[in-house]
């Protein structure tokens, strides 16, 4: 079959490898669709980090490795044991694994288990393939009203609606949101399916102030413009905005949080900022601000994503676009340097 590996820096090669088969337990996806994220360009660019040359403890994945963790297909094969999920199925994988044993996973925090690890980042395959095989429980099954196309939108969106309940806001709250990108898109989405009308987007590229406008944005400001903090006093009497949720991740950001939050407002940080950043505790003392992170998404809350997708509270147009193995190469310069939002690889069938 046709795979996508990644074999060390910058060293991603399409080719030829076996087809795998479903263990017992274990469905085998025929990929439709695979999603591209900033954690791919990471590994691609900057690494790779979460997978080496040693065998990670969990899943034993090592390089190459097939890259790939926000898809969707349809069930191939399943192994022996797996009774509820049938051939010819649609489904959408949520791709994380964890041990099941440590403190956090005890805790029913699988997302922050102490091995956690991500199907096509460090695993036995991946979603950039014409085939994966994936535990049972990793599998979700597409209502009838959703496309192959949004269940592979499902895992990035269910990334940006934890950060959304990580900040607690609800009905008639307020919302600073920092970057509209893919996950700041589905902030803004998430925000609204719980309620929330009153949110101003902060981003300075002008290919994605235009995305964000198309999907009916009106509040964007760009920040090498305007005065993001005065903009934020005036819209509030003073008073400033219940939670900023961070899906941009940079020092600049994380700076601005305490002069644009109110008393007791919380700081959301879902992207990881690849610098340090300094801050006086004082600011935070002052208003009582917290600050929080949100990392992946807890248990249950890509199954809710999927019922908000197919419910239409993520629409598609103007900001999802489609390429072929072949646009690959270019597909990721352009994430890279922020020229396009958000790009699904359409995988050719076996």
């Amino acid at each position: 079959m046709i795979a996508v590996r990644l074999h060390g820096p910058g060293d991603l090669r399409v080719e030829e490898v076996d087809e795998p088969e479903a263990a017992p337990g274990e469905v085998k996806i025929a990929v439709a669709h695979n999603g591209l994220c900033g954690t791919d360009l990471t590994e691609i660019f900057a690494g790779p980090r979460a997978c080496t040359a040693v065998p990670h403890p969990l899943t034993g994945g090592v390089l190459p490795q097939i890259v790939g963790h926000e898809f969707a297909g349809v069930v191939a094969a399943v192994g022996a044991g797996v009774t509820d999920v049938a051939v010819g199925e649609r489904v959408s994988v949520e791709p994380l694994y964890s041990c099941g044993h440590c403190d956090r996973c005890v805790a029913d925090l699988p997302e922050l288990c102490r091995q956690v690890m991500t199907h096509g980042i460090c695993s036995n395959g991946g979603g950039l393939a014409q085939y994966t095989t994936v535990p049972r429980a990793m599998v979700h099954r597409l209502p009838a009203s959703m496309s192959l196309a949004e269940g592979a939108l499902a895992e990035p969106m269910a990334v940006a609606f934890n950060g959304v309940l990580r900040s607690g806001v609800g009905p008639g709250g307020s919302a600073l949101v920092f970057g509209a990108g893919p996950i700041g898109t589905g902030v803004v989405f998430g925000l609204r399916a719980v309620g929330v009308s009153d949110i101003l987007l902060v981003e300075p590229a002008p290919a994605r102030r235009a995305a964000a406008a198309r999907l009916g944005v009106a509040d964007v400001l760009d920040p090498t413009s305007s005065d993001v903090a005065a903009e934020v006093r005036r819209r509030t009497g003073g008073r400033g905005v219940d939670v900023v949720l961070d899906a941009a991740g940079v020092p600049g950001t994380f700076g601005l949080a305490p002069a644009v939050l109110r008393a007791r407002g919380r700081y959301v940080g879902i992207a990881v900022a690849e610098r340090a950043v300094e801050f006086a505790p004082w600011v935070l003392a002052r208003g009582e601000i917290e600050l929080t992170g949100s990392l992946g998404y807890g248990p249950g809350v890509f199954a809710r994503v999927l019922e908000l997708i197919a419910g239409d509270a993520y629409p598609t147009a103007g900001w999802v676009e489609h390429v072929d193995l072949t646009e690959l190469p270019a597909a990721l310069e352009d994430l890279r340097h922020g020229r396009r939002m958000k790009v699904l690889v359409d995988l050719p069938a076996a």
